[in-house]
Formats: C-alpha cells, structure tokens, sequence
C-alpha cells in the first residue's frame, strides 16, 4: 500500500509541475532576433569557379581572391516580428578588406530586405544587383518540410530540426522552436510551426543562428516596396535576370546566382 501511495504522489507532483508550466509558458507575439551568418568563403568561391563556364573572364578574379579571403565571414541579419508579420533586414558589420569587396559586388550576400504576411500569404523583398534596385512582390516562397526528430538549444530556446526543399531543388535544414508560435524565419522561408532560429543551406555555403532574442515590443511595416507598381514576382525577376546575365553563366552558375538572391 505504501509504494501504492508513493506512486501516486509521485504523479500528481509530475503533473503539478506540468500545469505550472503550461500556465507559466511565455509565447511572445512581438519581438528582435538577431542572427549571425556565417559564409564559408573559400567554399563558396571554389564551388563558383567550379560551376563556370570556359573561358569565364572572372575565373581569375575569383581564383586570386581564394588567397586574399579568410575561411569565414560572419555578416548579422535582424528579424522583426509582430503578429503575423515579420522583416528581415541586414545589419552594417565592419569586414576585412577583400570581404568587404566580395559584399560590394553581390557575391556573398545582397542585402536583400524580407518582409512576410503569414496571414495573407504574402511576401515582399528589395535587393540590389550591381547598383541597380529589384523589388518583388509574390506569394510565400514554396517549401516541403520534413520534421526530424533532432533536437538543439539555440539562444535559450529548445529547437527542432526540420529538412526541407525550396526552389525546386535547394536543400536546407532548419531548426525551429514553438515558443516562438510565428512560422518565419531569417530568410524567405517559412511553413514550420514555429520560428527558425537555425538555418543551413549546404549548396550556398551558409548557415545562420540567432544569437540574440529580445521578447519586446515591435511594429513591422508592410511599405518595403515604395512605388507597388514597380514590383514583379520571383518568376519575372528570373526571366528578366536569365535575359541580362544568362549568356555569361553557366545553367548551374545561373541557378546558383538566383537561388542566393531569393533566400
């Protein structure tokens, strides 16, 4: 009878706890994340020569590069949230000098702005391609999720990890946590059910953690495209882009170039 009633205490404190919990738990609807991104540049530079063309005209520049750049690069990117809303944005990061020029000609990153509605569907993204502004407007970026059974803590937040397909063919692992119930992301994915605070894209030679969360209070605006008319979808700008550039890339190069601008 004892061991009956021992038991029984043992369950009832178990569930206890559990309650406290629940009741307990923070789900912040508002909030900053900021994520450092780290580029693996020597990797990446090697898979762009790989992927050129022959007689590509900037093999050489890209080849003398691979002994000026470091292995890494750390750029940050901050992600505000509200509601169902979110932005991503860059943000300004002292570089060493051949960084620095790999950021100024696009090879690296773009700068690319992200804003998300989840409950509209909707997103919007301005970027700049040799001094030269894009904007678009279109539908959530199409991804199939396939949740592990993995498990990480990033920044103090229990996350899961998830595999997943975007842009036809371009693999990436994520790591998401319900505690923070919007299904965003530092990039223009989406679709988990919570927050990416962890991502990894093997074939862009990146990955991208947060190493900040603020719980505060945030507004997102939804004005990223000034002149709405001036915007086109991910279907135009890879038309419009195959038209300029494509005779100079290779179909793989191409596909690569475009992939780093829409995530």
């Amino acid at each position: 009878m004892k061991m009956k009633y021992y038991i029984t205490i043992v369950l009832l404190l178990v569930l206890g706890l559990q309650q406290t919990y629940a009741q307990n738990a923070f789900f912040p609807e508002q909030g900053i994340i900021t994520y450092d991104k780290t580029v693996h540049v020597k990797n990446m530079l090697r898979r762009q020569i790989s992927l050129m063309k022959d007689g590509d005209f900037q093999r050489k520049f890209f080849e003398e590069m691979l002994d000026k750049v470091p292995e890494t690069a750390v750029l940050q990117r901050k992600l505000t949230f509200a509601g169902s809303e979110s932005i991503v944005e860059p943000l300004a990061k002292e570089q060493p000098a051949a960084i620095a020029q790999l950021l100024r000609f696009g090879f690296l990153d773009y700068g690319t702005k992200i804003y998300q509605n989840l409950a509209t569907k909707q997103t919007s993204m301005t970027l700049e391609i040799g001094g030269s502004p894009i904007a678009i407007s279109d539908s959530l970026t199409n991804v199939k999720w396939k949740i592990t059974n993995e498990y990480r803590n990033i920044a103090g937040y229990d996350c899961r990890r998830a595999n997943g397909v975007t842009l036809d063919s371009v693999y990436v692992v994520a790591f998401y946590t319900e505690q923070i119930p919007l299904a965003s992301s530092p990039s223009s994915l989406h679709g988990l059910p919570g927050m990416i605070l962890g991502l990894v894209v093997p074939e862009q030679n990146f990955n991208m953690y947060a190493s900040k969360v603020e719980t505060i209070g945030a507004t997102v605006s939804d004005n990223l495209i000034k002149k709405k008319s001036s915007a086109v979808t991910r279907e135009q700008t890879r038309k419009k882009m195959k038209e300029i550039i494509g005779q100079w890339l290779s179909d793989k190069q191409f596909g690569f170039f475009f992939a780093a601008m829409m995530l």
